[in-house]
């Protein structure tokens, strides 16, 4: 098995191996077996404490235990996209049979094609969005390895991510959280004392998960730098020597090998027949300050051809051929070759195991010591040289080419670096690397492209990287940027598109949009054509977001008839798709028509992207329209086709808008969960922060499960900062009774003025208000609220894109009116919104109705009416589990009965509603047109309905409606 181990891990070692050997214990128990499922281990030290020898003899331990090691090390100097693992997967790729390797990659292989080109070819898809490209391929990745663990456990080495790139490590997130099934253990190894950014927040993601094991390799200890001496040196008395070696390293494991080697090459130390002889006092060795400089010193000791030969590797990188040095070096072949012998005789460089002559630096601190100590000019020498010699072989990427010749621009001209930046960015992008793609287009703007028009087209590409890459504010910049330099028409509306593109999903309302696409479209002139659609739609898009209502559907209505004319179907669909943001000019009739329109169109095309798009505004616009049925079917459908897709962003949406849905029927539990899903895929989201929206869920079901009080120190601190969620804290006091503090903080935002909210949080803020106003009869505050909220009468009160879903605004002005005293006002308001809260089956928000109602009638007396409403809120309650609102019904004192007979065989109130209109003999779609719900939800409910009941036909259902008093209902 041991000749199936990558090359790396084949690497012989001089020293013995002490110290560590509690570490290789633990990992060697984590190694999977015939039943185990995925195992993570993180591994950390300092540089040089002996990471990689730990995963050597693990490596070689699991190979003859029958694992598959796989192993990737990300680079120091060239980080490609997704490097380490390819490294791996290339491995995997060549030790397994091609048929079995065929049989591993299954259904979602051709998308590995973006890393190995050779393992197929990729199904064409639309790329609209990078988060479901890239979460394919880590799905395929992960499938590849559960597959391949089914035959043979695997050990999956990543070494050095401290160095990875973005790509990389949120391959390696996925991999540790979806890989579950895989016998498999994924051994990360990273050094602790530099952790960026990126991996700190790896690592704090690994966290979350209980079965990730965390080492730490501390420096070796006295006692095992003197078991190294011993074996070393065999035989003598090495206590002193063991100790001073110790303190001046720190038991640094690298740094006491490296010491060790230049005490023997510089005879301090001779073994003679089997003992340890000490030459010098051992007060030559020096400060620990000295012996950090223990490379240089075995530098001074080796020929000049050598030294000039490491230097050379040292720019090559951390691998390099003999190709490559033969090749910079020239002439003198035998020169060449000794010296390399004697660099790999001396410990600095090690020959791997490969067909071909290929070598690594012993360890990154040597190539870095010799790369360090060059000047800058011999440097770009030899970057050069290195870069014409891979460039002449054709053998390295574009990535490494890119390094070298952007080195090399002092010397060789900036024409080369240029281009092969903007080669590795494109390869980047390719491979959905986008952090990466955008870094290498700004090296190569930083080299100097003169020509203006070159320099817009790389400006627009940067943006599309950025805006790709989650970083919108700078995605702007570079679209601004290149439309400033753009002397093309065609240049000019490709940037405008793509900064508004870039500003409508985190909902930057910038008038720049505007003035860029309006700049544009005058450019282009009034041809019809496609680049024109798609200038008119994001034109349309940025008006209507801005709130230039007539002018952005006067835009639209332009864009939609010049699509038709084109009989373009794809740019027609895009723009209806748009059509969710004139909802303020359109009646929400005509926008749902558009919407489905637009998911047709997608659907006949097989945009899977647009359809779900489309699908998702559709669910909007259903709930907004109160048919909170057909909204759930929508929910349901694209969360269906999310899954088949595997679309992150929509999986994200679809959750969250079913947790309001439930949320509003009384599925408190189904609420939960699924604002717990959408807040998991959201995390695979890039540039997207969704802890606003889980925060506004998950504060909804607290406060309906009565668990408020859980929330309260976070809202405190989140009410603290910038002021979005003191609303909800004032709702909070309410909810727990601290009545003082709650009119206190009312006071405080009534002086203030509700303005500070309208950015953020709006529609919300107002109804916690709301409910803090009318638990503390604050009338100050209620008339704001009042005239604030009016124009919402008659409507669905919805937070965002169906984040939080609050029933009828007419029960938050019925509270409002009842706290000012007008009880004739808010009694109609009240009726209203039980009209609408029953029709749409919003069971939490007809309870909350009816306590409300009730309430405001004990005050005047209406104690038959009061405890009818009372008795339907506690019913409903109970039913739900609303603790908090039981609570507050019983603390009235006031007589209660039920409103509505107990409902039979678990039929919902929706359920019983459908149930009497049949009973009536109404037709399905007259249902449907009764309770403002589509035939075909009619009809699912009357599935249900027959099933729950055992009636074999409608006409059996209309007997059970009558025989159990639920006509009347």
């Amino acid at each position: 098995m041991g000749a199936d181990l990558p090359g790396p891990l084949c690497l012989p070692s001089a020293f013995p191996f002490v110290g560590r050997e509690s570490e290789l214990a633990a990992l060697r128990e984590l190694l999977p077996t015939a039943d185990d499922a995925r195992r993570v281990a993180v591994l950390g030290g300092e540089a040089g404490s002996g990471k990689s020898r730990l995963v050597r003899e693990l490596a070689a331990e699991a190979a003859e235990r029958g694992a598959l090691v796989l192993y990737g090390a990300c680079d120091a100097v060239v980080r490609a996209p997704y490097g380490a693992f390819v490294e791996a997967l290339e491995h995997l790729a060549r030790v397994l049979e091609p048929a079995a390797l065929r049989a591993a990659l299954g259904p979602t292989g051709g998308e590995l094609a973006r890393l190995i080109p050779d393992l197929g070819d990729p199904a064409p898809r639309p790329e609209t969005d990078p988060d479901t490209v890239r979460h394919r391929l880590h799905t395929a990745v992960t499938d590849l390895l559960t597959a391949v663990s089914r035959d043979r456990p695997v050990l999956l080495v990543l070494e050095d991510t401290h160095w990875a790139d973005a790509p990389t490590l949120g391959l390696l997130r996925h991999l540790a959280r979806a890989s579950g099934r895989a016998r498999l253990l994924l051994l990360v190894t990273f050094r602790d004392a530099e952790v960026p950014d990126g991996l700190s927040e790896t690592l704090a993601d690994l966290r979350r998960s209980d079965d990730v094991v965390r080492l730490r390799l501390p420096g070796l200890s006295g006692e095992d730098v003197g078991d190294f001496v011993r074996r070393a040196g065999a035989g003598a008395d090495v206590a002193e020597l063991a100790r001073t070696i110790s303190d001046l390293t720190a038991g640094n494991a690298f740094l006491v090998c490296e010491l060790w080697r230049a005490l023997v090459d510089t005879n301090v130390v001779r073994v003679v027949d089997g003992e340890l002889r000490l030459v010098r006092p051992l007060a030559e060795l020096g400060t620990p300050e000295s012996v950090r400089e223990v490379v240089g010193g075995r530098l001074a000791r080796l020929r000049p051809e050598t030294s000039d030969l490491l230097e050379l590797a040292a720019v090559a990188g951390s691998e390099f051929g003999l190709d490559v040095l033969r090749a910079v070096a020239g002439p003198g072949e035998a020169n060449v070759l000794g010296a390399l012998d004697e660099a790999v005789r001396s410990g600095m460089i090690e020959e791997l195991s490969s067909v071909r002559l290929e070598y690594r630096f012993a360890h990154e601190l040597v190539r870095r010591a010799l790369y360090d100590r060059l000047t800058g000019l011999r440097r770009a020498e030899l970057h050069l040289r290195v870069g014409e010699a891979l460039e002449a072989s054709g053998a390295r990427g574009a990535a490494e080419l890119a390094h070298h010749f952007t080195a090399a621009a002092p010397l060789a001209g900036a024409a080369r670096g240029i281009a092969y930046n903007v080669d590795a960015a494109r390869h980047a992008a390719a491979a959905l690397a986008f952090d990466e793609a955008a870094e290498r287009l700004e090296v190569a703007l930083g080299l100097g492209v003169v020509s203006p028009a070159e320099r817009a087209e790389l400006l627009i590409e940067l943006g599309q990287a950025r805006h790709r890459a989650g970083r919108a504010v700078e995605a702007l910049a570079a679209f601004a940027a290149a439309a400033d330099l753009a002397d093309a028409s065609e240049l000019l509306a490709r940037a405008a598109i793509g900064y508004e593109d870039a500003c409508w999903r985190p909902v930057i309302t910038d008038q720049l949009a505007v003035d860029l696409l309006e700049r544009a479209a005058a450019g282009l002139g009034e041809e019809p054509s496609q680049l024109r659609v798609g200038v008119l739609g994001g034109l349309s898009r940025a008006l209507l977001i801005r709130g230039e209502h007539l002018r952005g559907a006067a835009v639209r209505e332009e864009a939609i008839a010049m699509a038709r004319q084109l009989g373009d179907r794809a740019a027609l669909a895009t723009v209806l798709a748009a059509s969710y943001w004139s909802r303020e000019t359109n009646p929400p009739g005509r926008v749902l028509e558009a919407l489905t329109e637009a998911r047709d169109i997608a659907a006949e095309l097989g945009d899977v992207e647009l359809r779900t798009v489309s699908m998702n505004w559709r669910a909007g616009i259903l709930m907004a329209l109160g048919d909170i049925d057909s909204a759930r079917d929508e929910v349901n459908a694209v969360r269906e086709i999310a899954e088949r897709a595997a679309q992150p962003f929509h999986l994200h949406v679809a959750e969250h808008c079913g947790s309001a849905i439930a949320l509003c029927e009384g599925r408190l539990a189904d609420a939960e969960a699924m604002a717990e899903r959408s807040h998991e895929w959201s995390r695979l989201l890039t540039g997207r922060d969704a802890s606003g929206v889980f925060g506004i869920q998950m504060f909804g079901v607290r406060r309906e499960q009565g668990r408020l009080d859980e929330l309260a120190p976070v809202l405190r601190l989140l009410a603290g900062e910038g002021g979005h969620w003191r609303p909800g804290l004032a709702s909070l006091l309410a909810e727990l009774g601290m009545e003082s503090e709650c009119r206190r903080e009312l006071a405080r935002v009534t002086r203030e003025g509700l303005d500070q909210f309208r950015a953020s949080l709006w529609l919300a803020s107002l109804t916690y208000l709301s409910d803090a106003c009318a638990a503390v009869g604050d009338e100050v505050t209620a008339e704001v609220l009042y005239r604030e909220l009016a124009p919402l009468a008659g409507d669905n009160v919805l937070i965002g894109h169906v984040v939080a879903c609050y029933g009828a605004a007419d029960r938050y002005l019925g509270m409002l009116a009842a706290v000012l005293g007008d009880f004739a006002r808010a009694e109609q308001h009240f009726e209203a919104a039980l009209e609408l809260n029953r029709r749409m089956g919003a069971q939490t928000w007809l309870a909350h109705t009816a306590y409300e109602y009730g309430r405001s009638l004990l005050v005047r007396g209406g104690d038959e009416r009061a405890a009818a409403l009372l008795g339907e809120a506690e019913a409903l309650g109970s039913q739900i589990g609303m603790p908090a609102l039981r609570r507050r019904i019983a603390a009235l004192g006031a007589e209660t009965h039920p409103a509505t007979p107990s409902l039979p065989d678990g039929l919902s109130f929706r359920e019983v509603q459908i149930l009497s209109l049949v009973a009536e003999g109404l037709s399905n779609r007259e249902i449907g047109t009764t309770l403002f719900i589509s035939e075909h939800t009619a009809a699912n409910h009357i599935r249900s309905i027959l099933r729950k009941t055992r009636c074999a036909n409608r006409t059996e259902a209309a007997t059970y409606a009558h025989r159990h008093g639920l006509v009347e209902v």
